[in-house]
């Protein structure tokens, strides 16, 4: 288990890292038969964006980020035509939980997950929701395993070939 403090927020300088995290997993789960992210997403210039604002956080292994997540309240338009089970306010949202593959099946997603909970709590939100690629079973599965509740509708997001569902949990 992974303490709190190995988890931070992203510098500008931990930009070109971050990204290195979505190549490796994205080539690992392309690898896998997962079309989940492609070379075009994530977007480099919406990682940078979101480091500028605070919203980007790294979890560092052996003094390198081996994982990151982004939180912040931006709900993509799409929300708005989900059947969310929880109508409270204010929503934190889950964005780009990557592992880079090295470190993938030491639960530092399940830590990045627990770390969103306790931060969305500390700052008074109700309810935390994100998207998981339909066709990412390891991602789905710690979604649920966490006690996330699958929202009635989905989103489609990259040009990919099938969605993504969306989850949601009550925080406060």
């Amino acid at each position: 288990m992974y303490a709190q403090s190995d988890i931070r927020v992203a510098a500008a300088d931990d930009l070109d890292k971050i990204m290195r995290i979505f190549q490796e997993a994205t080539r690992a789960m392309l690898a896998a038969g997962i079309d989940q992210w492609d070379g075009s997403y994530p977007v480099r210039e919406r990682v940078a964006a979101d480091i500028e604002l605070g919203d980007v956080f790294v979890m560092d292994l052996d003094g390198l980020p081996a994982a990151t997540i982004t939180l912040n309240a931006r709900q993509d338009a799409q929300y708005r035509e989900i059947g969310w089970n929880y109508r409270r306010d204010p929503v934190l949202v889950i964005h780009r939980l990557a592992v880079v593959p090295a470190a993938q099946g030491r639960g530092l997603g399940r830590q990045l997950c627990l770390f969103a909970e306790h931060y969305a709590r500390q700052r008074g939100f109700k309810v935390i929701r994100l998207d998981a690629y339909s066709g990412n079973p390891v991602s789905n599965q710690l979604y649920k395993g966490l006690g996330y509740v699958r929202a009635h509708g989905f989103c489609w997001f990259h040009g990919n070939q099938l969605p993504f569902l969306c989850y949601e949990k009550p925080i406060g």
